[in-house]
């Protein structure tokens, strides 16, 4: 199917040539598949790699800016956002591959389409607009655990993961203007009604990340992977812990790999608050992740992984 390309150099630029057919163009790493597939088929393509205000890593009274534009390796690789908010460092170093890394936006990995291999495949899903979830009773291995409803898909970023732990804020721009969303905020589960899988506006893009200052406080992501793919998880986990001298003052434990959205932990973080992190102390926090878990016929196995994640998460130092 034809398409025109456009290359605007500012946002107010970008927003004019949006239309309804239309699609924002990035790294591509997720559109090109989906146009080679017509899983896509948008008239127009509008390229904002050429906006200089969607790039840059910046310190700001409040925290941390990281533009939109920038590559999952970029973020991996600086040395602020390793040393301030490690779990978001750790999560683009562990995204993908090295080659995709090296051109794949922050901004289109958080806002990336499913990867389950029925909606990617010659299916008609519920996910696409039809009535069945096919992967609910079949090949279910790396579907969700807890947290669905109609679609049993599990959102694929795992930066997505470390910034809900890290209380992230998302700034997006749209024809009626700029606004902020509380990166807990931003991802949706997909259900009768509403099947987006997140809280955009059609004509909205994210602009950048706002990662807040943190005092006494460490983070950190861990992911397990399927060797044979190398790529999504099967479970990750992002723990911040904001101490109090040697006890926790305030804790963030998030799961990706089992639900259509980053999965918060409660009831295993209250485990944590006003205690020293022990051995015995991560195990206790850990036996209470997904403990309102339905797993599938073949993923049960993603509830053993999250609590040992957990734990690891909790006494990584």
């Amino acid at each position: 199917m034809p398409f025109e390309f456009t290359s605007p150099q500012t946002l107010d630029d970008a927003l004019k040539l949006w239309h309804t057919d239309a699609r924002w163009f990035a790294g591509g790493t997720d559109l090109v598949p989906e146009l080679k597939t017509e899983l896509a088929k948008p008239t127009r393509l509008v390229n904002v790699k050429g906006i200089a205000d969607l790039y840059g890593i910046a310190e700001t009274p409040s925290g941390l800016r990281i533009g939109a534009l920038m590559t999952l390796t970029e973020i991996a690789e600086s040395v602020m956002v390793r040393e301030r908010c490690r779990a978001v460092a750790e999560s683009c170093a562990f995204a993908a591959t090295p080659q995709l890394r090296h051109v794949a936006t922050i901004g289109g990995n958080l806002a990336q389409d499913s990867r389950c291999q029925y909606y990617r495949g010659a299916f008609r899903c519920w996910l696409k607009g039809g009535d069945v979830c096919y992967m609910r009773e079949g090949e279910n291995r790396e579907a969700a655990v807890g947290g669905y409803h109609d679609c049993v898909h599990v959102h694929p970023s795992d930066p997505a993961v470390a910034l809900v732990a890290l209380d992230a804020k998302i700034a997006v721009r749209g024809r009626n203007g700029t606004r902020e969303i509380a990166a807990a905020e931003f991802f949706h589960t997909p259900a009768s009604g509403d099947r987006r899988l997140n809280n955009l506006q059609p004509d909205e893009l994210i602009t950048n990340l706002q990662l807040p200052n943190f005092q006494n406080s460490r983070s950190n992501f861990l992911k397990t992977m399927d060797r044979a793919v190398w790529a999504f998880a099967l479970v990750s986990a992002a723990v911040r812990l904001d101490l109090d001298g040697a006890k926790v003052r305030a804790a963030r434990i998030v799961l990706g790999g089992v639900a259509p959205i980053p999965w918060r932990e409660e009831r295993a973080e209250k485990v944590l608050i006003g205690q020293e992190p022990t051995e015995e102390l991560a195990a206790r926090a850990a036996a209470q992740v997904l403990q309102s878990a339905e797993p599938l016929a073949h993923n049960a196995y993603k509830l053993r992984l999250a609590r040992a994640l957990v734990k690891r998460g909790i006494l990584r130092g």
